[in-house]
């Protein structure tokens, strides 16, 4: 079983019927257009609902991805935590090798790389 396996398994006990997701059927193709650190994410679940948020389709996430600010800094949207702020990953990791950061798009602050 892999880790991301294993973490779905943990939601679900945590959270029962609050935890939705669906399997993968993406193909080798489909998966290239997500940044490499969520190929393994994607390869198992096309999407998942929490109770703390949604990460969503490749499709859905390719179409948000166009949005500004993501595109033009190289953010690929992958999730929103149902109130104000989105999941990030980069296509490219930073110098110090991270890839992910959240953003809260209402606070008029700029996208910051973190350690998420």
């Amino acid at each position: 079983m892999s880790r991301i396996s294993e973490y779905m398994d943990e939601m679900f006990k945590k959270y029962g019927d609050k935890v939705e997701f669906t399997k993968s059927t993406y193909d080798e193709d489909t998966l290239s257009l997500v940044p490499k650190a969520l190929r393994e994410f994607y390869t198992e679940y096309s999407k998942v609902d929490l109770p703390f948020g949604y990460i969503y389709s490749i499709e859905n996430s390719l179409k948000d991805s166009e949005a500004e600010p993501f595109k033009s800094e190289g953010w690929f949207s992958f999730g929103f935590d149902g109130y104000f702020s989105y999941w990030l990953c980069l296509f490219t990791p930073d110098n110090d090798g991270l890839s992910f950061t959240c953003w809260d798009h209402e606070s008029g602050a700029d996208i910051r790389r973190s350690s998420l």
